[in-house]
């Protein structure tokens, strides 16, 4: 089971183990005086690190230490490190983690997919079954011509990124896209017959739709990945 599925409970349920340290801690005079605010941002963020760490998210990993380390930076003897020195670092580190160890598509057995050699970056088409899109730090338009789309890798870093899939046909009855969007913005535009499984997750960022998903074809487009510090748009046209 994920667990956004189970955050609500997962949440609570790291609220009351900390209250109850809290409670027997406080009357040891072993800990200074931590407010109920305080209390409610570290469950926030312990729930983000454990998904971080489930999801392989060296932005969530880094940055819930940080803030953690924030919050209790007295207690810590670290005031001279935040908020900025703390937040640089987490910054520098989760970019630099996450450009070595890539992600994988999917959490669960791996599947590798081979890209097609006959997509065409040039002029901003993309003709294969099998498709591999990369934007850095610029902005750039594509187009996916498939006539048996099958799946798309989409990786944008510090830029704006569009994609449009209204001239992709699938003809296996589905199709895959994997958006890893950090520090920008992806934008993607869907046929609104697809039926749309949207799996996508953000951290310090935004997962946004436009449009309405009709689902009227047999076509079903899964749509997996995650943005971090930066927005991703799904139109349906």
């Amino acid at each position: 089971m994920k667990l956004r599925k189970n955050s609500g409970k997962i949440l609570w349920g790291l609220f009351f183990i900390l209250a109850a340290v809290y409670v027997v801690v406080s009357k040891l005079w072993i800990m200074p005086e931590i407010s109920v605010f305080s209390v409610l941002l570290t469950v926030f963020f312990i729930w983000l690190f454990l998904n971080g760490i489930r999801n392989v998210n060296f932005w969530e990993i880094l940055f819930s230490i940080a803030f953690i380390c924030i919050i209790y930076d007295d207690w810590l003897g670290i005031t001279a490190l935040t908020p900025w020195t703390v937040l640089g670092a987490a910054l520098l580190g989760s970019i630099g983690l996450s450009l070595i160890f890539k992600k994988k598509s999917g959490h669960s057995p791996s599947i590798s997919f081979e890209f097609d050699s006959d997509s065409d970056n040039e002029d901003g088409k993309y003709i294969g079954e099998n498709i591999k899109i990369d934007n850095n730090f610029g902005t750039a338009i594509k187009y996916v011509n498939s006539d048996n789309f099958c799946m798309a890798d989409v990786d944008n870093s510090f830029g704006s990124l569009t994609v449009y899939f209204d001239n992709a046909i699938i003809q296996s009855g589905s199709a895959k896209i994997k958006v890893d969007n950090s520090f920008g913005e992806t934008n993607l535009y869907i046929p609104k017959e697809w039926k749309t499984e949207n799996n996508l997750g953000q951290a310090f960022g935004s997962v946004k739709t436009h449009g309405v998903c009709e689902g009227s074809s047999n076509n079903t487009l899964k749509l997996k990945g995650e943005t971090s510090f930066g927005e991703i748009n799904i139109y349906y046209i």
